[in-house]
């Protein structure tokens, strides 16, 4: 008598999943944030120059790398009428991607100008932050460069061809709107030529100092821009400067 109630409850669920097919439960996955991580590598390229207006300059190179898990992108607009001019100071959004390739928006407090410096394209204020030190860390001086054009112009270990290029970055596009940005395992560049990429050193005597380079500088309060990691937005360099050259004695690891 057992044997047949339980050969008749086997007959019983073979013939319902016959008849109703496998059910199966298939929850979608939440779409996470591919956060970006601003971080700086350790300034280099250091030269001294005499402009011929009394002023003693050091000139050095910096480079920004992002290393997180998705891209920084950063737009620009008019919060009057949506439309960039030249005399406009540019709200910005940080556009955050989504690992189901869609985009989140977030408001920031960063800001926009035009560079009147001869760079002639529109430049985030306050992105990055030079400073001349003691080797105790005391602020001397800083640089005079205070606005930043974010693009891929530093390969930093990406398979993957620029996404953020010239062409399309740091200008007025037909919408009124300003993009720029920097791809995952991309950095950008800032070469000791370029205009302001200076700090003024004139009257400061021979000796070794600290020159350090942040990104994203507010970052002690949460920086301008959401990054998966805020404690390697700044690097350094110890330098010994003397009259006419530059020495390097040490320098943080590359991030």
């Amino acid at each position: 008598m057992q044997l047949r109630r339980l050969v008749r409850l086997a007959l019983s669920v073979a013939l319902c999943s016959l008849v109703m097919g496998e059910v199966v439960v298939v929850r979608a996955a939440t779409p996470t944030l591919l956060l970006p991580d601003l971080a700086m590598v350790a300034p280099y390229d250091f030269r001294i120059v005499f402009p011929g207006d009394g002023r003693r300059l050091l000139r050095f190179t910096t480079i920004s790398v992002n290393i997180g898990a998705g891209p920084f992108q950063a737009i620009g607009y008019d919060a009057v009428d949506g439309a960039a001019a030249m005399s406009d100071i540019l709200s910005v959004k940080q556009q955050i991607k989504r690992s189901d390739g869609s985009w989140v928006d977030r408001a920031t407090t960063a800001k926009m100008q035009w560079a009147g410096d001869g760079h002639n394209h529109w430049h985030i204020v306050g992105y990055q932050a030079f400073r001349l030190q003691t080797l105790a860390s005391h602020t001397l001086r800083v640089a005079a460069k205070t606005g930043f054009c974010a693009f891929d112009s530093y390969l930093y270990g990406s398979s993957q061809p620029a996404f953020y290029t010239w062409e399309k970055t740091c200008r007025t596009l037909p919408d009124g709107s300003v993009f720029m940005g920097t791809s995952r395992r991309w950095g950008d560049i800032y070469k000791s030529s370029i205009a302001f990429q200076w700090i003024d050193i004139t009257g400061l005597p021979s000796g070794s100092y600290k020159l350090k380079v942040i990104a994203d500088p507010p970052y002690e309060t949460g920086g301008l821009f959401r990054e998966s990691n805020e404690t390697n937005n700044r690097a350094w360099t110890n330098i010994y400067i003397g009259k006419t050259t530059v020495s390097i004695l040490s320098r943080s690891a590359r991030p």
